[in-house]
């Protein structure tokens, strides 16, 4: 089956543009404006609003500065010497992830030969610094800004400068590759020697000089006819990490390659791009015959054939969409080839208030469309509140065996991840019809379809092979996301003040609000609840906005065979977890892609053996294109 899949997908990848062109445009390009926030959380400051006491209460003090951290402005995209639409901020934080007001911070140019405005910032009441204003140089594609303060490593704001005038361009394929330390890329690198108008041009010098020990086989190339230059085989200094080949030409804009050499024993990967002009898609799932099912969060769930073309095949009228919430997990039946069933995750007007339900439809067999709609577990809790719209569904949906995995937001509302009568805030575990499964194990007076009780906004699910241990994925509050191995107990989160119903309730930071999931509260509390389920990993400080994850398996997948890819948002990554040998925790992690400056929502392993990945716009925009990438161990 896996070869099928393979042929059946390479068609779709040559239809939607995977392969190299001469002059391919930027994906960093295609991204769109600069974040409007960090990562998810990023409506704190209307949480606090929504949520506020009658009376203001002054937050505790902020302790000792720990942290530097980029909160917008990552990731834009204008042509040399001009001015960012976005001047970067940045936000300097404790180690409770609290903002420290009135700390000096010094932003600097890195590289690119661009100038700023407003040198020297102090933190505000909030911890956030601004620099005046980013004026890019005149080096086409990465350009950097760092944020420093004495005692604390810098943050680093990256932009791509889109070249003008006469320039040399990279094709998409010979950038952002990644081998091991020491292994020759897969694809030799290649640029376009172009006059003003697009052009290539001819017998132009070109120089690359490698960086990080690693070499090339030529280090200087004249272009050919068709305006290309490659200096052969790029081979990897031995260092892990970025590294660079800056390529030149007289009388040109320059620019460098970025590759990422990984650990040995790691895979040689190569990326291309499946999907272009899609609009947030939110999960990924593979049927026979080369058929990828997708959602996209604000449009319903689509099918891609072999040979790229698109189908919508589950809109019905009673969706709706908003922020976290809309069309979001989809799963097949375990029967599939036999029942044709898909279940998904969306937001529904049909009770006439919104609400989140699991909804199963059987596919027709000619791709034009669904049939025989059940919705088999509905009432799930939807965000209805003013201004706060569809905020943490969580959405996620797993196979174990014939159970059905359900994970469901805790809606940003302080008292429903430990409400058992509630829906939200869980795991839930049904079987086909959605009824309780066996292994639910509901708690003492709870929803008998409740297994995991405390969990926050769990965007991901995903299933060990062999084990079949299912693994979630969870969106933290400032500091940390977190992975855990999954049983029937409580995930540890409760965002309630305390003492829990006192009259003079408080956040850990000392604010008066009744969610405090912005405002101090552990993402496990171990102390209210110390048989807490124990998560594998934690971000750290500051979450890095975690969505999907998948593990891979086979032996292309080299040292890698068996570890969790989760993909980030904010964090602009992949990340790499290989598990200790019982699962429980994470013996080595590696980001992947994260000179992309893409933000990243969810990972799926096709039957071809890639990853499948799928962008983000900034804040879930469901009216911005974002595209889905294949990732090929080879």
């Amino acid at each position: 089956m896996r070869k099928a899949w393979r042929r059946a997908l390479a068609r779709t990848v040559l239809a939607w543009g995977g392969g190299a062109a001469i002059v391919a445009a930027a994906t960093a390009a295609e991204t769109g404006a600069a974040d409007a926030a960090a990562h998810e959380p990023a409506a704190a400051p209307a949480a606090i609003s929504a949520y506020g006491a009658a009376a203001p209460v002054q937050p505790a003090a902020a302790g000792t500065p720990a942290l530097v951290s980029v909160v917008r402005g990552q990731g834009q995209s204008a042509p040399v010497n001009s001015t960012l639409p976005v001047a970067p901020m940045v936000k300097v934080m404790d180690n409770l992830g609290i903002g420290v007001p009135g700390v000096q911070v010094q932003f600097r140019v890195v590289n690119g030969g661009g100038s700023i405005t407003g040198i020297y910032a102090r933190t505000n009441a909030q911890g956030i610094a601004r620099v005046g204003s980013w004026t890019l140089g005149p080096v086409a594609g990465r350009q950097r800004l760092s944020a420093s303060t004495p005692g604390l490593p810098e943050a680093v704001v990256a932009a791509n400068a889109l070249a003008q005038g006469p320039r040399l361009m990279a094709p998409e394929a010979s950038d952002h590759q990644m081998a091991p330390v020491g292994a020759v890329l897969p694809r030799v690198p290649a640029v376009f020697v172009l006059d003003a108008a697009g052009r290539p041009v001819a017998g132009v010098p070109v120089t690359f000089a490698p960086g990080q020990g690693g070499r090339v086989a030529r280090l200087s190339v004249v272009s050919d006819a068709n305006g290309r230059a490659a200096p052969g085989a790029w081979t990897l200094g031995p260092g892990q990490g970025l590294q660079t080949l800056s390529v030149s030409a007289s009388g040109y804009a320059g620019l460098d390659l970025v590759a990422t050499a990984l650990p040995a024993g790691a895979p040689t990967l190569v990326r291309e791009v499946v999907l272009r002009g899609v609009y947030e898609v939110w999960d990924m799932a593979f049927a026979p015959g080369g058929v990828m099912l997708y959602t996209e969060r604000g449009r319903g769930l689509w099918a891609l054939l072999p040979g790229g073309e698109r189908r919508l095949l589950f809109k019905p009228a009673d969706f709706v969409t908003a922020t976290n919430s809309g069309m979001l997990g989809v799963a097949l039946d375990p029967d599939f080839a036999a029942n044709r069933r898909v279940f998904v995750f969306m937001a529904s007007n049909a009770a006439g208030v919104p609400d989140n339900r699991v909804v199963r439809v059987r596919v027709k067999p000619d791709w034009s469309g669904v049939e025989a709609r059940k919705d088999i577990v509905t009432g799930i809790a939807f965000q209805n509140r003013k201004g706060l719209e569809g905020e943490h569904s969580g959405g996620a949906l797993a196979f174990v065996g014939t159970d059905l995995i359900i994970s469901s937001g805790d809606l940003r509302e302080g008292t429903v991840p430990q409400d058992v009568r509630s829906l939200g805030g869980k795991v839930l575990r049904v079987d086909r019809e959605g009824r309780p499964a066996a292994a639910a194990r509901a708690p003492v007076g709870g929803d008998e379809r409740i297994w995991v009780t405390g969990v926050r906004n769990p965007q991901g699910l995903a299933v060990q092979p062999g084990t079949q241990r299912p693994y979630l994925i969870e969106h933290g509050p400032g500091d940390n996301d977190e992975v855990t191995p999954l049983r029937a107990g409580n995930g540890g989160w409760d965002p309630r003040p305390r003492p829990l119903g006192g009259a003079t309730a408080r956040c850990p930071d000392g604010q008066a609000l009744s969610y405090c999931g912005y405002a101090g509260s552990n993402m496990t509390d171990t102390a209210l609840y110390p048989a807490a389920l124990p998560p594998a990993w934690r971000s750290g400080l500051p979450a890095r906005g975690t969505g999907g994850g998948s593990f891979v398996s086979g032996a292309a997948w080299k040292d890698w065979d068996g570890a969790l890819v989760i993909g980030q948002l904010s964090g602009r990554r992949l990340l790499v977890l290989q598990l200790d040998a019982g699962g429980n925790a994470v013996r080595a992690a590696t980001p992947l892609l994260q000179d992309v400056e893409t933000r990243l929502r969810n990972v799926a392993q096709g039957p071809d053996g890639a990853l499948y990945i799928s962008t983000s716009s900034d804040n879930n925009r469901s009216d911005r294109r974002t595209q889905v990438w294949r990732l090929v161990p080879r």
